[in-house]
């Protein structure tokens, strides 16, 4: 296979994965993973292009790079024939809340698993309301292990400091 028919038939193939990989059940492979690939196939079959179909290829992609599948259960086809994941679990919308993440009418698996990577190492209200309540300077951008840090380490040079914060919270019903 010449270079630039190789090259072709590459953006070829790489474009139609990336249009289809939901309907293959597959990420969109590295240009690495596409090209070992076309050259395991042009070794076994010279010409492979002309009698593989892309479905074909991409089966033969899977089989050579099983990391490039994924599974969706209880995906079924939107309108427009996109993908639609099931709705989150009880246990992720219950983390979410946890974590105070706005959470919008549908959540779908992903995007709630999404969500989760997203916020789970911010620093959340209650452990601002805290540091603030204590006259404790944090850069906003800190993280939730960064924040409890800086909470226990007040907490352990001024001991009396929770019983203060519980008060001061029970008065201003946030209990």
């Amino acid at each position: 296979m010449e270079t630039d028919a190789k090259s072709t038939k590459a953006t070829e193939l790489m474009e139609f994965l990336q249009a289809h990989s939901a309907r293959l059940r597959m990420n969109p492979p590295t240009p690495a993973a596409l090209q070992e690939a076309m050259e395991f196939l042009s070794e076994r079959q010279p010409d492979w292009e002309g009698q593989t179909s892309p479905d074909d290829f991409a089966k033969v992609l899977l089989q050579r790079h099983p990391e490039l599948r994924f599974e969706w259960s209880g995906a079924e086809a939107g309108a427009a024939g996109e993908l639609k994941d099931e709705p989150a679990t009880d246990k992720q919308i219950a983390y979410l809340k946890v974590l105070e993440v706005p959470i919008p009418g549908y959540l779908g698996l992903r995007e709630a698993s999404d969500l989760i990577d997203q916020w789970k190492d911010r620093m959340s209200a209650g452990q601002k309301r805290r540091l603030d309540f204590y006259k404790v300077k944090y850069d906003p951008q800190i993280t939730r292990e960064e924040a409890t840090a800086l909470i226990d380490a007040y907490k352990q040079e001024h001991p009396e400091s929770e019983s203060a914060y519980q008060e001061w919270k029970a008065r201003n019903g946030l209990v």
